[in-house]
């Protein structure tokens, strides 16, 4: 069915605000994020903990996730689950618990930060608009759960626990595992506390394991559901959402990815040769942007929905401002603005192996944050926008997880005031479905993007008064389009 089932479905939950306590429970893994967090931060044991004494121990549980991967992938954990759990934790035996807590960290923001479904994350905040109690209800360890449920303001949290004896592991689990009917048992708890009635009650998972709370719950929903769950489903008539920003990529999206590296290479090369034969510097830098933002954009799959693109049509420069999310947010703004337009962006990006080049040839103007005094680079961007050309800057000072709106930073309203120049806002919905941050590679997405009215010089006021403004701006365009910026990917039958 069309993206619209979904988009109503996620609406009827804004509209379910009634008097009594609603809990909404959500298996983690292939349900918030695509593969399975028990792999992830087994890697990160075998990665730090590996040592001439533990080698046999690192081998063993290479062994087991190989061969639970591919039982996993079928939805069904059974038995081999409970013993990857069991070899995990033995390998514990001895180390301290704030070792496995920094563990987990390091796993969510090597791997699993970029693997969280932009869709779950969509159906996470239509729950808590509706006043619902959230709960992620898992077999994993706290550990590795923490910090998803931290980053997705997560009520409470159901798992497996780990025993632990003067702040050192045990090597033992603590009975009974959060699987199977531990799951129901976990969430009975839960509604207990809130008062609620499971039969009020939405649970969210992948797997056929999970019966025995599908059954018990009012509103079961299958999710990215395996061939078992999914056969059962459609027998209950229960409603089956798949996600598709994350998870294994397609040949498609392999190649995709490929002829995009290739384009800002290739581009930077030519740029490079128009450079030596004399070409002007400004015409050169408008040729990167407008191939960048035509070709590459193409090849990256990526189309456009803008709303304000009115708002971009300019005869006199002006310093255009934009929300980070992406890699890719670059492309995304040379295909809006096509030319006259210069960056300014952290110093590290010079020495990007693929985009730094590029960027250089561009006219990049680079800002060293740990500089305290930052007069070279007010006085170069005064000049660029003296010459007609226009400043592109991302006021936030560095990206979030999930998109939502960082601190601005007051640096660009006080360029405009001083130049005299509007600053015209740009607003990326959900480029990070295409490039999430820390990705490697390129879905094809409909990106959506809102330009705001300009904000003009003399009824800005003080800088940082229209700082604060613009990013409380920001925060509402964002909020308030939570359900139309939905990653056209949904499907949602039932």
């Amino acid at each position: 069915m069309p993206t619209t089932a979904l988009v109503n479905h996620l609406q009827t939950l804004e509209l379910d605000r009634g008097d009594k306590p609603v809990v909404a429970l959500f298996d983690l893994d292939r349900t918030l994020i695509a593969g399975y967090s028990i792999v992830a931060i087994a890697r990160e044991r075998i990665r730090h903990g590996l040592t001439r004494g533990d080698l046999k121990e690192s081998a063993l549980i290479l062994k087991e996730l190989v061969r639970q991967q591919r039982s996993m992938d079928s939805g069904v954990k059974g038995p081999g689950y409970h013993r990857l759990v069991k070899t995990l934790t033995r390998s514990l035996q001895g180390v301290r618990e704030e070792t496995l807590t920094r563990l987990g960290e390091q796993a969510y923001h090597h791997s699993i930060a970029r693997n969280l479904y932009s869709e779950a994350v969509s159906l996470i905040e239509a729950h808590r608009r509706a006043g619902h109690h959230l709960v992620i209800v898992t077999a994993a360890t706290r550990y590795q759960v923490e910090p998803i449920a931290k980053v997705l303001g997560v009520d409470d949290i159901c798992c497996t626990g780990l025993e632990v004896e003067d702040g050192v592991f045990t090597g033992n689990t603590l009975a009974p595992l959060c699987y199977g009917e531990g799951k129901a048992m976990a969430a009975r708890r839960v509604c207990k506390r809130q008062r609620a009635s499971l039969g009020d009650c939405w649970f969210y998972t992948d797997s056929i394991d999970d019966l025995p709370l599908l059954r018990k719950v009012g509103h079961p929903v299958a999710v990215n559901a395996s061939e078992k769950l999914a056969a059962h489903a459609q027998t209950k008539q229960w409603p089956a959402i798949n996600f598709a920003t994350r998870g294994t990529p397609s040949i498609e999206t392999v190649v995709r990815t490929l002829l995009t590296m290739q384009t800002v290479a290739m581009t930077s090369a030519v740029c490079a040769v128009g450079n030596r034969l004399g070409l002007g510097k400004v015409a050169n830098a408008s040729r990167i942007t407008q191939v960048i933002g035509g070709v590459g954009s193409g090849f990256a799959g990526i189309d456009l929905e803008v709303e304000g693109a009115g708002h971009l049509e300019r005869k006199a420069p002006a310093v255009f401002i934009f929300n980070h999310q992406s890699m890719l947010d670059t492309m995304v703004l040379a295909h809006l603005l096509k030319r006259d337009v210069v960056a300014l962006c952290k110093q590290e990006m010079a020495d990007n192996p693929l985009v730094g080049p590029m960027l250089k040839r561009a006219g990049t103007i680079f800002v060293d944050r740990e500089e305290t005094d930052q007069t070279r680079v007010l006085k170069r961007s005064l000049e660029v926008l003296g010459s007609g050309r226009s400043m592109i800057i991302a006021p936030e000072g560095t990206r979030s997880t999930l998109g939502e709106i960082q601190p601005f930073k007051h640096g660009a309203f006080y360029l405009a005031r001083k130049a005299r120049v509007p600053v015209i806002p740009i607003v990326l919905h959900n480029v990070k479905d295409a490039l999430p941050n820390g990705g490697l590679l390129i879905r094809a997405t409909t990106v959506r993007v809102t330009v705001m009215p300009p904000m003009h010089p003399e009824k800005m006021g003080g800088v940082r008064q229209a700082c604060e403004h613009m990013e409380q701006q920001y925060s509402r365009v964002m909020g308030t389009s939570a359900i139309a910026a939905l990653p056209s990917s949904l499907r949602f039958t039932g």
